[in-house]
């Protein structure tokens, strides 16, 4: 690819006001004439999201993760994977937004519901795989977030986690782990600050801890907004 269509594979497209324009994909990444087929990436891990009216009726209500993670049965969730995987295929999605795997730290975490690990990073890790598989078995790319520290909504752009190696690896880490151990296509950096760096802009972070020590070969995009300029 020349320089100028890489650079074109970096930023969305098909927003307007702050929303999806009608009929486009939460997250639509253009083709490249010949060289790349483009990606359509939609909401969520816990169902395809509804964002146009009409749409209403149309996608099946998934149980929330967690509940997910409530039944602590493997099978439950790489069958559920493979369901949501042929559902956003079917509507012409090839990224699903999921799954979210944050270790729960907080009771009133916001979004507690949708991160399927719950407070407890092995039946995260065990399920994380599951779901990983199943949706990526019908070639919809899965996307693990958001990585790392995302443990409330409340100030989510600026909050710093403090956490050193040992904690992250033991405690926040092994649901990544399990996903990437799994294929796992795709991850989300999140908005929170991770040590003091903004997690999407964190070169410890993305390169040296998920690319290197975790081993990830796959693509990482930002969260909605949540890209920074770097603060070296």
């Amino acid at each position: 690819m020349s320089r100028d269509e890489k650079i074109s594979l970096m930023t969305g497209i098909g927003w307007e006001n702050w929303n999806p324009k009608p009929w486009w994909y939460v997250g639509n990444i253009p083709a490249v004439s010949g060289k790349f087929s483009g990606l359509n990436m939609q909401d969520a891990g816990n169902g395809y999201r509804t964002n146009l009216e009409d749409l209403v009726g149309t996608v099946t209500v998934w149980p929330s993760a967690l509940s997910l993670g409530a039944t602590w049965d493997r099978q439950i969730v790489h069958s559920t994977g493979v369901a949501l995987g042929k559902e956003f295929k079917g509507k012409g999605a090839n990224v699903i937004l999921g799954p979210s795997i944050n270790v729960h730290r907080y009771a009133k975490g916001g979004r507690n519901f949708e991160y399927l690990s719950g407070e407890d990073p092995t039946l995260g890790a065990k399920l994380a795989y599951q779901w990983v598989d199943g949706v990526q078995s019908q070639n919809v790319i899965a996307c693990g977030k958001h990585f790392a520290g995302n443990q409330q909504e409340t100030q989510r752009d600026d909050y710093n986690s403090r956490v050193d190696d040992k904690t992250a690896f033991e405690l926040y880490f092994p649901p990544y782990q399990s996903a990437i151990d799994a294929g796992v296509g795709s991850f989300m950096c999140s908005y929170n600050k991770w040590n003091g760096e903004h997690a999407c802009s964190s070169s410890d972070l993305l390169n040296n801890k998920l690319k290197g020590a975790m081993g990830f070969q796959g693509f990482v995009m930002s969260d909605w907004g949540a890209a920074y300029r770097s603060e070296e």
